[in-house]
């Protein structure tokens, strides 16, 4: 198998002053980055491009990413935060438009269709995402599905290019981590009493909590610290995410179980290991409360 180095081939592309002092940009994909390159690189059929490939999905991916941290708030905003949004619009244009050249260079005319179609199907799928939350129609197991959804679509686009017989492990796998990264990524957010208005404990409260608590999220403000705190405190939001990450995190380490290859297993493995080595409620793999 070709070395690993996506991120640093990524850095040429990402590594801009400007960008850097006044942009704070998403991290970089790297679990799924992983998860794709090692698939590619052991398929006869994929093996020459992975580079190329796991290269351009990433650059797609990041700005994507950017474009989702635009604050699209109305008001009025002060110099600095102007810069700041049009830097991000711009930066993730940047991003965005690398795939094209990249895979135009190489003449790989027919997965830039693939991106650019999953690129709409994205969108697509964020337009739904929050025209459900917009509703309050919007469960707490959805919220983890659409977003784990989102994360997995790009790479969806390769999966033509797999042997059949491993297409279905592959887009296991995938949504399993994409999940992990969600769940991930909530426990965190649970730790910000601000950040809990349309998180997963936000929607999981609504879904399932007392009538004064559900009235309360649905208030034009969201609630204030103290009230925000009571909230994940009293529903177990940490407990009951580290419980689904840890779920999560044992089905992964079966399904890469199934993997033929052992070296592609083992890598997979890995992937699932540094994933959940920042994740605080558990132990890597392990499913074990810390």
């Amino acid at each position: 198998m070709t070395r690993y180095r996506i991120p640093e081939l990524a850095s040429k592309y990402i590594d801009h002053e400007m960008i850097r002092r006044h942009a704070a940009l998403p991290d970089f994909p790297d679990s799924r980055i992983r998860l794709l390159f090692g698939f590619l690189s052991q398929h006869r059929f994929a093996a020459a491009a992975s580079e190329l490939y796991s290269l351009a999905v990433s650059l797609v991916q990041l700005g994507l990413d950017t474009h989702d941290r635009v604050d699209t708030e109305a008001g009025d905003r002060g110099i600095k935060d102007m810069r700041e949004r049009q830097l991000r619009v711009l930066a993730g244009d940047y991003f965005s438009s690398r795939f094209y050249q990249l895979l135009a260079g190489a003449g790989q005319i027919d997965m830039i269709r693939r991106l650019s179609g999953s690129i709409c199907e994205a969108n697509r799928l964020k337009t739904g995402l929050y025209v459900q939350a917009k509703d309050h129609s919007l469960t707490a197991e959805e919220y983890l599905d659409r977003h784990a959804g989102i994360r997995s679509i790009l790479f969806d686009s390769f999966t033509i290019l797999l042997e059949e017989k491993i297409r279905p492990l592959w887009n296991e796998l995938l949504l399993t981590l994409t999940r992990m990264e969600v769940l991930q990524e909530e426990w965190s957010r649970s730790l910000r009493e601000h950040a809990l208005a349309g998180s997963w404990g936000y929607w999981h409260v609504l879904e399932a909590g007392a009538a004064e608590d559900r009235e309360l999220l649905l208030q034009p403000s969201a609630p204030d610290s103290a009230a925000a705190r009571d909230l994940i405190e009293r529903y177990r939001i940490q407990t009951l995410l580290a419980d689904k990450l840890a779920a999560c995190a044992d089905k992964f380490r079966t399904l890469a179980g199934r993997i033929e290859s052992d070296r592609l297993a083992q890598e997979v493995l890995l992937i699932g290991d540094r994933l959940m080595a920042a994740a605080v409620p558990t132990s890597p793999m392990t499913g074990e409360m810390r």
